[in-house]
């Protein structure tokens, strides 16, 4: 049962997605009051029953200036404790740390070099590199010249993924169907030469290491392995279950222990489970996609950030219950309906034995969030049609 207390305790911005909303949930499940932001109406946690304050700030995309000035307005009214950022505004955030710190608010974020290092696709897989992590077969193309001579030493398929990108954007794969049209891809994805790696196509299931480090030693780790994927180069999961794999905690923690993370994390691999080879795909130095999933299988990942923010240092905690599935019900639909319509009605979706534990966007405690974000989203599309 959550339980709701009487004061400010937490500042959330960027609250317009399930991320946000699951870590409101977090904070309220142990008794958190927190002041929840976004930058307009269409946020979910924005509809949330526990919510105990609202706001609407600037969007930190358009004016970083506006956004820190909002900021530092609402940490002056409210006088939360701790300030967590859901999504990229923590490289904004991390970019002023030392103006917003002024106002005696707790940030737990890393430095802004480590963020953009982290999560730059270029430099991440060079840093997992050298800390001892597989990586997949990667080239920095310079040119048309790079990616054939790659294509001829590798084969197909190869996969294209730009520096800077989330859920997906600005990633492609190359196979036998549009090898011959590598040019205009190129164009379609808006993509400029130096600023993209291409790599080896490597099989095997997407696991997830979420961890939370105190300045590179890790207090809470969490796996989940992805049953369900949006689309077939990668991006959200739809479907995931709770799990451990060793091998991948102990590369998750080699990777941010290498550069002295602090905060949250979460780090996707490649891994076959026939053959036991894996491969670091990417790291997002902030919160998940599938944070409802971790908080709900025993690892509060928010409340802890947030206590490791307030007391210095928090115990460590490792163990959580496995074989929990969560479904994106919202996303789950829309990629069975948009598979269905691409296949003209022969739907190739993946499968599973176990059934779905919980919905990460749907709650029968707090139902209206679920319900506005429908409406929201709908009222957006018919906007742009029109």
């Amino acid at each position: 049962m959550i339980k709701i207390s009487k004061h400010i305790d937490v500042l959330l911005t960027n609250g317009w997605d399930r991320i946000a909303y699951n870590i409101l949930r977090g904070l309220a499940s142990e008794g958190l009051k927190t002041a929840f932001g976004t930058d307009n109406y269409l946020g979910m946690g924005y509809y949330s029953k526990y919510a105990s304050e609202k706001f609407v700030h600037h969007n930190y995309k358009k004016s970083e200036a506006l956004f820190v000035s909002d900021l530092i307005s609402i940490i002056n009214k409210y006088s939360p404790k701790v300030y967590i950022p859901t999504g990229e505004e923590i490289f904004a955030v991390s970019r002023n740390y030392d103006s917003l710190s002024k106002t005696g608010i707790r940030i737990p974020v890393s430095d802004i070099k480590t963020l953009e290092a982290l999560n730059n696709k270029i430099f991440s897989f060079r840093i997992a590199e050298s800390a001892g992590l597989p990586v997949p077969q990667t080239i920095i193309p310079s040119s048309l010249t790079d990616i054939d001579n790659f294509i001829k030493e590798y084969g197909l398929p190869v996969i294209i993924k730009r520096a800077w990108s989330r859920s997906a954007q600005g990633v492609c794969i190359i196979d036998k169907n549009n090898v011959s049209d590598i040019q205009n891809l190129i164009h379609k994805q808006n993509l400029e030469f130096g600023k993209f790696i291409l790599q080896k196509f490597v099989h095997g299931k997407t696991y997830g290491v979420s961890i939370l480090m105190n300045r590179g030693k890790p207090r809470a780790m969490f796996t989940h392995k992805r049953l369900r994927e949006r689309i077939a180069s990668g991006g959200p999961s739809t479907v995931r279950i709770s799990t451990r794999n060793p091998l991948l905690e102990n590369y998750a923690t080699k990777l941010l222990e290498s550069v002295s993370f602090h905060g949250v994390a979460m780090i996707e691999f490649k891994f076959d489970e026939q053959s036991g080879n894996s491969w670091f795909i990417e790291c997002n130095p902030r919160f998940w996609g599938s944070v409802g999933l971790a908080i709900n299988s025993g690892v509060n990942f928010p409340y802890l950030l947030y206590k490791m923010a307030l007391d210095g240092d928090i115990e460590p905690v490792m163990n959580y219950k496995e074989g929990v599935v969560a479904e994106w019900w919202l996303g789950d639909k829309i990629t069975m309906f948009k598979n269905f319509l691409s296949l003209n009605g022969k739907t190739k979706f993946s499968s599973f034995d176990k059934g779905i534990d919980f919905f990460d966007d749907f709650y029968k405690d707090d139902p209206i969030p679920f319900f506005a974000w429908i409406y929201l989203l709908a009222r957006r599309k018919l906007v742009k049609l029109r």
